[in-house]
């Protein structure tokens, strides 16, 4: 029996964010079951940084990856360019997963018949603009088939937003742990990326964006640096704050004590040269880079938003700190700092959370078998 088409919709900026993750490695995993589903990516024309998501594309070998250029809000053509593909490839599932790719897929269903599926990442720091996005994407989420959500938080605010219990869904985000495993030689590591080993490396993975609270690591960089702690940032990823996080650097006065090391395809080597992770963020979802810290064994310390207390039990497998605080971070890092066997602890409890209840493999057994509930259908595991 032949699989049903799926078309994965994800609209992007740059170099896109953690759900490229889920995306990219969710299309591999289908297909190494004969499934075609595809990626479908919307980016704006010429933007340079979507060329690293085609290279992760084609480094997983993706033989379903479809890009069209988004032009904004009122082009019309990739509206007709997203129809005449679902009129070729006769998907029968459409699975967005932002507000855009929701309502494209809302609009398009009316002209060819599918179901609407999407997961909710994460709806980002409230704004004037960002709250009608928000508004446009709940009302049509209303009339979704089902609705993911990466969190037990995001659940809820799901349910707040009108959208109704039998489509919502609680699909928490996964990591390959035989991928991200605990690394050594940590100062060969820094080294190689031109830090001096003596340093203790507070990292970040991720966008560099306003709801990721960076300026607030920067603050407390410095305030290490000023009780003659020997701290170093590594900061992996890009995004729209980067030039403002350099200038803050230099006008603090940690410009020689930061590495701005870019977007990272495979961002295994830097939680290598990592003493410590940490996400100060105001808004997630479930992040990614969290989980992926966590299978590599590195002590994590953030802020208790999104899913984030759901995988964190603070003392046990991380340090949980206040929102837009500065000394609690600051007493958190020194506390890893100054007592090895505590962060060895952490990291290896950390380790163990994710091996046992964030596994990648599990949570696409989950996605795969709620396809089937949707389409009628009841014999996931033996036709995959």
């Amino acid at each position: 029996m032949a699989l049903p088409v799926v078309f994965d919709v994800r609209t992007v900026t740059e170099t896109g964010g953690g759900p490229e993750k889920t995306i990219l490695l969710g299309a591999r995993w289908f297909e190494d079951r004969h499934w075609p589903v595809y990626c479908v990516y919307l980016h704006p024309p010429g933007d340079p940084g979507f060329e690293a998501i085609r290279q992760k594309a084609a480094e997983l070998r993706l033989s379903y990856f479809l890009h069209l250029d988004d032009r904004g809000p009122l082009d019309g053509r990739l509206l007709r360019r997203l129809l005449a593909l679902c009129r070729q490839h006769r998907p029968v599932i459409w699975h967005g997963h932002d507000y855009k790719s929701d309502a494209l897929g809302w609009l398009i269903h009316r002209f060819h018949p599918m179901k609407l599926v999407s997961t909710v990442h994460g709806w980002g720091v409230p704004g004037r603009r960002v709250w009608l996005y928000h508004w446009i994407h709940r009302l049509c989420l209303r009339g979704f088939d089902r609705v993911f959500c990466v969190s037990a938080e995001q659940y809820t605010i799901c349910r707040q937003s009108g959208i109704p219990p039998g489509i919502c869904e609680v699909l928490e985000n996964g990591v390959d742990c035989e991928f991200f495993r605990p690394q050594v030689n940590r100062d060969e590591k820094k080294e190689a990326l031109g830090i001096p080993p003596n340093r203790f490396v507070l990292g970040y993975v991720g966008r560099l964006s306003p709801e990721k609270n960076l300026t607030l690591l920067l603050d407390v960089a410095r305030k290490l640096l000023a009780q003659n702690c020997e701290v170093h940032v590594l900061l992996v990823g890009d995004g729209p704050e980067r030039r403002a996080l350099s200038e803050h650097a230099h006008r603090i006065g940690i410009a020689d004590h930061i590495t701005f090391a870019g977007y990272a395809a495979d961002p295994r080597p830097y939680y290598a040269a990592m003493d410590v992770f940490l996400l100060l963020s105001r808004s997630e979802g479930l992040p990614n880079v969290l989980l992926e810290a966590l299978a590599t064994g590195l002590p994590v310390i953030c802020t208790p938003v999104g899913g984030i207390p759901n995988v964190i039990e603070s003392g046990r497998n991380g340090l949980v700190v206040p929102l837009e605080d500065v000394p609690s971070p600051t007493a958190a890092i020194q506390q890893v700092m100054t007592d090895p066997k505590l962060a060895r602890r952490l990291g290896e409890v950390g380790r163990q959370t994710v091996v046992s209840r964030y596994s990648f493999e599990h949570r696409m057994e989950r996605l795969c078998q709620s396809y089937w509930l949707l389409l009628g259908r009841d014999e996931m595991v033996e036709t995959v």
